[in-house]
């Protein structure tokens, strides 16, 4: 009796056991939290145009770089305004699943006439007072040299190829330093009879150290160093005052600006930081100001800064909008359709 008693309590601890595991995993098995249909982190991300794309191939595209493996169906665009870009939906980003590839710019409908842009720009910028009148101010012509233009890549085959194909009336330049590259396309636009205006996106204050090596010679005062003044000065030496216009702001607050006041180009170049998120973010704000038919391109594609950052965010923009990457030398090039 005492062996069928101890094995009847047995039998019944293991039954008890058992239930338990069941009721536990039914639990487990019917809560909110756990569903193969939820739309956790890894569920696909849906854009605007509600078109999904699995997170698997979300996640593989994002690894394939700078070789870019072939994207699903290219996102739908909507049909621009010859002259505006605010219909420009964000071009096909469902495949990033982050609001950080998402630039709500939203751009004036109407676009303001060329001839009126570098007027405006001076009254809205400079207080009605262009940055060359009275130029050079007493306290900074002595830290001025009569001429010191430098740059990197500025006189590449591409400016005189594109200047000749666009004939641009509008010219955007989102990185200037001491305006190697915008007085190289005034020169050429002079020279081809345009009547182009250049308009030149740099705030002017360099990197941290810039100071050192060959650019000690560059003058600063009360922490202000003189690179705006060398550039005007450098603009002014070279009779091109009339055509090209510092723009003395960061390039995506500059570009934010153009977008706002309906201010759109023929022909940008983008040659700012090398990084991949500034660049990412030059190019995607600076194609909503290309004008349909127009030309935009940039310098340092096969540098190796940032990993290549710079090359990646071409390749990455030019694979999510259809776009078709035109290397030339340093430089690349997109030509965005009419």
């Amino acid at each position: 009796m005492t062996w069928k008693i101890k094995i009847m309590g047995v039998r019944d601890v293991a039954l008890l056991f058992t239930v338990a595991i069941l009721a536990y995993l039914i639990g487990v098995l019917t809560s909110p939290a756990f569903s193969l249909s939820s739309t956790s982190k890894t569920a696909p991300y849906i854009d605007s145009n509600t078109q999904q794309i699995s997170a698997s191939a979300t996640h593989s595209s994002l690894r394939s770089s700078p070789q870019l493996s072939p994207p699903p169906q290219p996102l739908r665009q909507q049909t621009q305004k010859s002259d505006d870009c605010k219909n420009q939906p964000p071009p096909g980003y469902g495949i990033l699943p982050t609001d950080l590839i998402t630039f709500n710019h939203e751009c004036k409908t109407e676009a303001m006439p060329p001839e009126t842009i570098r007027e405006f720009l001076i009254n809205e910028l400079f207080d009605g007072l262009s940055p060359y009148d009275l130029f050079p101010p007493k306290h900074v012509e002595a830290l001025l040299r009569p001429e010191q233009i430098r740059g990197w890549g500025s006189n590449g085959t591409v400016f005189r190829r594109l200047m000749e194909e666009v004939k641009p009336r509008s010219v955007i330049e989102l990185g200037s330093f001491l305006g190697a590259s915008a007085i190289h396309l005034g020169t050429i636009a002079k020279e081809l009879g345009l009547q182009t205006d250049i308009f030149c996106f740099d705030d002017f204050r360099g990197w941290p150290g810039f100071r050192r090596g060959k650019f000690a010679d560059i003058k600063q005062q009360n922490g202000d160093a003189m690179l705006m003044n060398q550039f005007i000065q450098n603009v002014v030496s070279r009779n091109l005052a009339g055509s090209t216009l510092p723009v003395p702001f960061a390039t995506v607050a500059s570009l934010t600006s153009f977008c706002k006041w309906g201010i759109y180009a023929d022909l940008i170049e983008v040659d700012a930081s090398h990084d991949f998120h500034s660049a990412w973010s030059d190019i995607n704000i600076a194609y909503r100001l290309l004008r349909p038919g127009g030309v935009m391109f940039g310098h340092d594609y096969f540098t190796a800064a940032d990993k290549r950052g710079v090359r990646r965010a071409v390749d990455l923009f030019a694979r999510l909008n259809n776009l078709r990457v035109e290397p030339d030398g340093q430089h690349w090039i997109y030509r965005r359709p009419n």
